[in-house]
Order: C-alpha cells, then structure tokens, then sequence
C-alpha cells in the first residue's frame, strides 16, 4: 500500500511539473534594448519555414519576385527623396511621377504574391496539424506585455518560437529552433536572430 502511494505521488508530481513547463520570450530589438510589445508569438511543435517551403517547392509555379531593377529604382528615389525638393515644383512633380509608377509595380507584384500565396500554402493548416500530431506535442499562443515578455505553457520537447514585427521599411520574421528540457526557458527575440526582409 505505502509503494502504491509513493508510485502515484510521483506520478502526481510530475504530472504537475509538466503543467508548470513553459517558454518564456524577450523580446526587443537590441540584446536589453527596448522591449518589443504586443507581439504575437507562436510556440510551434513543428519548423513553419520547412512546411512552407516544402508547399512552395510542390506548387506548380514558383512565387512571382520583385524585378531586381524595380527594387534597386525604389532605393534610388528614397535616397534622393531629401534632394529633389531643393531642386524646385519640376524636379518635385518627376520624381512623385516616377514613385507612382513605381509603387503602382510593387502594388501588382503584392498582389500577384498574395494570389500565388493562398494557392501554394492552402493546405499549411492541414500540413501543420498532422506534423504536431506526429511529434505528440501542442501548439500555444501568448502576446508580450509591456516588457517584451511572453509566456507559453509546454511540455518537453522540441519546439520553434514564430513571430513577426513590422519596421517602416521592413519585416522582422523570428522562426527560432529551441528545446525546453526543463520547468523554464529563456528564448531571447532580437533583431540580431531575426530574418530581415524589405516591405515589398
């Protein structure tokens, strides 16, 4: 009897350890700099960038890209942007005209992306349940406080910390493989372990 009550105490202990496991993420920019707020972030049983990528390859076409000259005349008119207005109306009038066209291109690319997007990525929220149904292990959602902290409830296992943070001119993507062995750990979410890319 005293063996059988000592089986179900530890049993009843780890039980309760388990529910005690969490991720907790920091996020900002810089390592202690400001702390990134209001950030969605995803613990995920499973690598996304894998299963996308293993969508995009199965597509019949590849994603439609942004014409590099199209990119390289965009940088163009922002680095002159603070110039042209010294340079008088006519100067002004060219150089909205070329922005126009420009923005109209990038429009028609996004949109272009966005079709080819939700018809190669359609079957991600299949793809992404029966991958963590295989690894046995629960997906969970928090959003930081006002610290730039996070916290999200797990079992052991391997998991990837999702988020992403919208600059002015560019998207952070976090996509962060980690191993949560014990009670807590620290996932830090900083510009430095990000993937940068341009808002086009």
């Amino acid at each position: 009897m005293k063996r059988q009550f000592v089986v179900l105490a530890l049993l009843a202990s780890a039980a309760a350890c388990g529910t005690d496991s969490k991720v907790v993420v920091r996020a900002s920019l810089t390592p202690g700099g400001e702390p990134i707020a209001d950030l969605p972030v995803q613990l995920l049983p499973y690598d996304r960038e894998e299963l996308l990528d293993s969508l995009a390859k199965a597509a019949d076409d590849p994603e439609p890209a942004l014409p590099q000259e199209v990119l390289q005349q965009q940088q163009a008119l922002q680095a002159e942007s603070a110039s042209v207005r010294q340079k008088g109306d006519t100067a002004v009038a060219r150089w909205n005209a070329q922005r126009r066209a420009i923005a109209a291109q990038v429009a028609a690319n996004q949109r272009a992306r966005a079709a080819w997007r939700d018809s190669a990525y359609k079957d991600f929220p299949e793809a992404a349940r029966a991958a963590a149904v295989a690894r046995e292990l629960t997906e969970a959602i928090d959003t930081t406080d006002a610290t730039g902290r996070a916290e999200l409830p797990a079992e052991e296992g391997q998991y990837w910390v999702y988020a992403r943070y919208i600059l002015p001119d560019t998207e952070l993507e976090w996509n962060v493989k980690m191993t949560l062995t014990g009670d807590s750990t620290v996932v830090p979410l900083t510009r430095s372990n990000a993937k940068e890319k341009p808002l086009f």
